[in-house]
Formats: structure tokens, C-alpha cells, sequence
């Protein structure tokens, strides 16, 4: 019980000593994560199929769905055109 209650006080530090603009990186890398995983779906696409269509390896693949994987705006470009439509819009 002690250590939940320690682990709890380390985890809110660590949150609370990073910076805003990596907190909001990785809420983009999340929410561009979900957007794929839904429009996947959508398409009855797998992981193996995007990484094949993408020329990437299924591992990569996995990473960006993961949710923290920093992606350029060249792989975004080229997911966006495998699937048919913009993965993002600004």
C-alpha cells in the first residue's frame, strides 16, 4: 500500500516537471494513434497491411500505433495517401 501510495507521488512529479510542449506532443502522437486505429478499421485494413502499403516494417507500423511515436509530416503524408484520406486536418 505504501508503495502504490509512493509510486502515485513519483508518477504526479514526473508529470507535473514536464514540459507543456512534450505533454502536447504526446497527446498529438494519441490522438493521431486513435484517428489511424478507427480509420484502419474502417477500411478492414491490419497493421500488416499498412505496413506493407507504407513500405514500412509491421514493428514501425506498430509504434505509431502506439501513440507515442513521432511522426514527420512525410509519413503522414504517405499514410494519409494509402488510406485514401487525410489523416489530419489543420
Amino acid at each position: 500500500m505504501k508503495q502504490d501510495q509512493e509510486g502515485r507521488v513519483l508518477f504526479r512529479q514526473i508529470v507535473d516537471e514536464t514540459p507543456e510542449d512534450l505533454k502536447t506532443q504526446l497527446r498529438f502522437s494519441d490522438l493521431i494513434a486513435e484517428k489511424l486505429i478507427g480509420m484502419l478499421k474502417s477500411k478492414g485494413m491490419s497493421q500488416r497491411d499498412l505496413a506493407k502499403n507504407t513500405g514500412k516494417t509491421e514493428a514501425e507500423v506498430s509504434r505509431w500505433l502506439g501513440g507515442t511515436h513521432n511522426f514527420t509530416l512525410r509519413t503522414l503524408a504517405k499514410i494519409s495517401v494509402v488510406l485514401g484520406e487525410d489523416l489530419i486536418h489543420v
